[in-house]
């Protein structure tokens, strides 16, 4: 058996994707995506932390779509922390400062 390995200098391209639906997960929620058979993309974003403050404009959810699509992990489909998300040593809260 022959395992094809994915060429490191290959970026992932969100905006090739082929017809379907896609999913995506991170800490803060999860995203859908349908693409139909032109290549025009439909962003579900019902589920996304930032997105669920009903005041949001258009402009800040197209804001949201671009820092999603640049976070994105090809390999793994998932969605990377934002550095605000990231792991936090709980030792930490005990230190003097």
């Amino acid at each position: 058996m022959r395992y094809i390995k994915k060429k490191q200098d290959e970026d992932f391209d969100i905006s090739k994707l082929s017809q379907g639906d896609y999913y995506f997960s991170g800490q803060e929620g999860f995203v859908k995506i349908e693409v139909d058979k032109n290549g025009h993309q439909s962003w579900n974003l019902e589920n996304w932390f930032s997105s669920l403050d009903p005041d949001k404009n258009e402009a800040q959810r197209n804001k949201v779509i671009q820092d999603i699509k640049s976070r994105i992990n090809a390999e793994t489909g998932i969605i990377n922390p934002t550095k605000k998300f990231g792991i936090k040593n709980f030792l930490n809260l005990f230190t003097n400062k």
